[in-house]
C-alpha cells in the first residue's frame, strides 16, 4: 500500500511539472489571416450574420453559423503547434466523422505545395478542447493553413507555438484571395461526408490551384430561394458556382431556377457561371424512385440552361453530374453523400472547368 502511494505521488508530481513547464503562447486567430468568408460577419467564426440573412429560413440561418470552408493561415517558426477551440455544441452525426464535423484539419506549405500535417480531434463530451496537433519539428519558418469544422459553430479558436516562436500572417500566403470561386449547394458541398475538413471538393481545389473558396452549402436547404441570389450577388468573385440541384424538388426547381439563375447573370454580367448538375446517387441504381428524380432534376435544370442560352447569357457554362463520382460505385459513404474518394474525383471534374472560366 505504501509503495502503491508513493507511485502515485510521483505520477502527480510529474505531470505537475510537466505542467508547469508549459508555456506556450495562444493567440487568437482572428488576428491572423483568415479566408474562406463571403462577407464580414459577426459573430466572426460563422458564414452568414443576421443581418445578412435575415430573410433566408431558419434552417439555412442556422446552417450558416456552421464554419464550412473557412481557414486559418499563418506562418510560424515554431517547434509544435497547439490548438484550442470551442464549440457551440457537441454533435453527432451518424455518417460523419467527429474530426469532420468538430475538429480541424492542419496543412503545412512544403515544396512549393500543401501538405497534410495532421488532425484535431474534438473532445468526447467537452466543447472545448487543446489538441498537440503537432511536435518535435525542426524549427524552420513555415506557412500553415488550419481548416475549421465544417458542421459545427465555432465559438473561438487560438493558435499555440513554444514562446520564443514567431507567429504571423503569411508574407507571401499560399491562397490569393483575388480569385475566388463562390459556390452555392448542398450537404454535401458543406462537406458531408469527408473524413476530414480537408477533403471536402471545394478544400481540394483551393489547395491544388491557390484559389480562395467561398462554401455556402446548406446541408439540404440549398433550394434556391430568391433571397440566397439577392445575397449571393453581394459577393466578390470571380466565379460562381450552383452545385445546389441535390437539393430542391422537381417542382422547386421548375419554379425557382429560372428567376434565381437569371437575376444573379443580370446582376453579375461580369462572373461566370458555372451550373453543376446533381450527382448520380448510388441508391438510385435500385431505388427506381430516387432514380427517376434525379433524372428529372437533371433534366430540368438543362433545360432552364438551356433557354438562359437561348437568351444570349453567354456567361452561363454547364456541368454534367454524370462523371462526378467515377464509375465504380465507391465514392459515396451512404449512396447519396461523398466519401473521400467522391469528394476527389468530384475535385478533378471540376478543376478543369473552373481553370477555363478563372481565365
Amino acid at each position: 500500500m505504501k509503495h502503491s502511494l508513493t507511485f502515485l505521488l510521483s505520477l502527480l508530481l510529474c505531470a505537475t511539472s510537466v505542467f508547469a513547464q508549459d508555456t506556450t503562447r495562444f493567440t487568437d486567430a482572428r488576428g491572423l489571416m483568415v479566408i474562406g468568408k463571403g462577407l464580414p460577419t459577426n459573430p466572426f467564426w460563422v458564414r452568414l450574420d443576421s443581418t445578412q440573412y435575415r430573410h433566408l429560413r431558419p434552417p439555412v440561418k442556422a446552417l450558416a453559423r456552421h464554419s464550412a470552408g473557412i481557414a486559418v493561415l499563418f506562418e510560424t517558426n515554431s517547434t509544435y503547434i497547439r490548438v484550442r477551440w470551442s464549440l457551440a455544441q457537441r454533435k453527432f452525426y451518424n455518417n460523419m466523422t467527429p474530426i469532420a464535423h468538430s475538429g480541424l484539419d492542419l496543412y503545412a506549405m512544403r515544396n512549393g505545395q500543401w501538405q497534410f500535417v495532421n488532425t484535431c480531434r474534438p473532445g468526447d463530451k467537452e466543447v472545448t478542447a487543446t489538441y498537440p496537433v503537432v511536435s518535435n519539428m525542426d524549427g524552420a519558418n513555415r506557412q500553415y493553413m488550419l481548416y475549421l469544422p465544417i458542421y459545427n459553430e465555432l465559438v473561438s479558436l487560438e493558435i499555440g507555438v513554444s514562446p520564443q516562436a514567431t507567429l504571423t500572417t503569411p508574407s507571401k500566403p499560399g491562397i490569393d484571395t483575388t480569385k475566388r470561386v463562390v459556390i452555392y449547394g448542398s450537404s454535401i458541398l458543406q462537406g458531408a461526408s469527408a473524413s476530414r475538413a480537408g477533403m471536402t471538393y471545394p478544400s481540394i481545389i483551393s489547395r491544388r490551384t491557390g484559389w480562395e473558396m467561398i462554401n455556402l452549402g446548406f446541408s439540404g436547404n440549398g433550394r434556391m430561394e430568391f433571397e440566397v441570389a439577392e445575397l449571393l450577388a453581394t459577393m466578390k468573385a470571380s466565379v460562381f458556382v450552383l452545385d445546389c440541384i441535390p437539393n430542391p424538388t422537381p417542382k422547386e426547381i421548375t419554379e425557382r431556377a429560372y428567376p434565381f439563375i437569371k437575376y444573379l447573370l443580370d446582376k453579375r454580367p461580369e462572373v461566370p457561371i458555372l451550373l453543376v448538375e446533381t450527382s448520380i446517387r448510388e441508391t438510385g441504381y435500385f431505388d427506381q424512385r430516387i432514380g427517376a428524380v434525379i433524372t428529372e432534376k437533371n433534366k430540368l435544370i438543362r433545360d432552364v440552361y438551356t433557354k438562359l442560352k437561348k437568351e444570349g447569357y453567354k456567361q452561363l457554362h454547364y456541368l454534367s453530374g454524370e462523371d462526378l463520382l467515377g464509375h465504380d460505385h465507391e465514392g459515396t459513404i451512404d449512396g447519396t453523400h461523398s466519401n473521400d474518394i467522391g469528394f476527389l474525383r468530384q475535385a478533378e471534374v471540376m478543376l478543369p472547368e473552373l481553370k477555363k472560366l478563372m481565365k
